[in-house]
């Protein structure tokens, strides 16, 4: 596991300064000290690599959310968690998706925060309401946050109490909240 340590700083330190598609695998096996073969042990090309180092950071932050439930019953808990945790993350959040790459966070952080939903309440994989919802709740906050906080530079409590007070809200006006289906 040495070598997947060594291809993923060397990978973050090349994104920091190169966009993606200019990082080419003799450069990162330099970096990585490392042979081209043990590279392609673990990945099919550069894409492969960030798409899986993408995959990881996300699986980062999702994972500070112990209940997948929260983000239903208590949005603000799970947007403190959530922005709280990019918060922390955000050089390295910021170094492995940006350029070309900054649609993927919200894509892998959607598709992750549903899967652990889904996992906990499948009763919902088919909602067209609820999936609606989601969607909303999961892009709204998120593009709300990275707005704000871009023109800002802010990554303070404010503005995470500010995106989380908006969800919660959201989540009050839709049926009495997002799980609560009109018969509940």
């Amino acid at each position: 596991m040495k070598s997947k340590k060594s291809i993923f700083d060397a990978f973050v330190n090349l994104r920091s300064k190169k966009e993606l598609r200019k990082i080419t695998v003799k450069e990162l096996c330099e970096k990585a000290l490392i042979n081209k073969s043990t590279f392609y042990t673990y990945y099919e090309d550069m894409f492969d690599l960030s798409d899986k180092i993408e995959s990881e950071v996300v699986d980062g932050i999702v994972s500070t959310i112990s209940n997948p439930q929260i983000m239903i019953d208590e949005p603000v808990k799970f947007y403190r968690n959530l922005l709280g945790a990019m918060t922390e993350n955000k050089t390295l959040t910021g170094t492995v998706f940006s350029g070309s790459q900054h649609p993927n966070l919200i894509v892998k952080l959607s598709k992750s925060l549903k899967n652990m939903i889904f996992e906990n309440r499948p009763e919902y994989i088919n909602d067209k309401k609820f999936c609606t919802l989601l969607d909303y709740a999961i892009y709204g906050g998120y593009y709300a946050f990275v707005e704000n906080q871009e023109n800002t530079n802010d990554y303070s409590d404010e503005l995470i109490e500010s995106v989380s007070v908006i969800a919660q809200q959201s989540n009050r006006t839709t049926s009495g909240g997002l799980l609560r289906s009109e018969g509940e």
